[in-house]
């Protein structure tokens, strides 16, 4: 199976009635549909909300994430991907997949794949089952340094620690695929999706007792952080 290069990504809050419905559907049908136009594999997760010791934490975050993967982003322009949204379009206007992108938070992106760490990324789905989401909206004028701080300084510090297993790094392909947002979905230009062995990754006391460096320092400034949460698996599925 070839490995994933993109993302689709989704966050959104669940509907005020139906959710256990809505969550079934949206992990049996609606998922695994996508793997008829070539999509690797899913992966659906939820916020966890309970207190970490650290100071980034995001609040108001959709409650619910799914991470597509993606050989290529040509899958999202091919015949069989726009045959699936023919095929939503003409569902009924009170069904799941109308309602879906008209709920609060709801927010899809397009991500390419820019980095992997530790390098290479052989596994379409990992084992472990949570991540850590960090999203950056990042100046252009200062993207190059944004990575070179993330890459040089940021990321060895934190995969030193115990409990962060490895780092895919993206950018939002915003022009090529204009981001979809309902009321209140956000998201960002620069993306980190921690692999993490789980919340207890974050209780290591240096967290508590941690100095921000000059550069970070100097980027938190001038980047706006728009996620910092972890999420916990809720369920996963790969392509045949």
């Amino acid at each position: 199976m070839s490995v994933s290069s993109s993302i689709s990504l989704i966050k959104l809050d669940p509907p005020d009635t139906r959710e256990d419905e809505w969550n079934k559907w949206y992990t049996e049908v609606h998922s695994p549909g996508r793997f008829e136009c070539g999509f690797l594999a899913f992966r659906r997760f939820i916020l966890y909300e309970d207190d970490l010791a650290v100071d980034t934490v995001q609040p108001n975050q959709a409650k619910y994430l799914a991470l597509m993967e993606l050989p290529n982003t040509q899958v999202l322009t091919s015949q069989e991907y726009d045959a699936i949204t023919k095929k939503w379009v003409a569902t009924p206007p009170d069904s799941f997949e109308h309602l879906t992108m008209t709920l609060p938070k709801f927010a899809r992106g397009v991500f390419d794949l820019t980095g992997t760490y530790p390098a290479p990324w052989n596994a379409v789905l990992p084992d472990n089952r949570y991540v850590f989401l960090s999203g950056h909206d990042v100046p252009a004028d200062i993207s190059d340094e944004f990575d070179e701080w993330y890459v040089e300084e940021h990321m060895p510090l934190v995969l030193n620690e115990p409990g962060f297993l490895s780092v895919r790094r993206y950018r939002h392909l915003t022009d090529d695929f204009p981001p979809m947002l309902s009321r209140g979905g956000e998201l960002f230009s620069h993306l980190s999706i921690w692999e993490i062995d789980g919340p207890q990754a974050f209780q290591n006391p240096k967290f508590a007792s941690y100095i921000v460096t000059p550069w970070q320092k100097r980027m938190r400034r001038l980047c706006k952080l728009k996620v910092s949460n972890i999420y916990s698996e809720l369920a996963r599925g790969l392509a045949p």
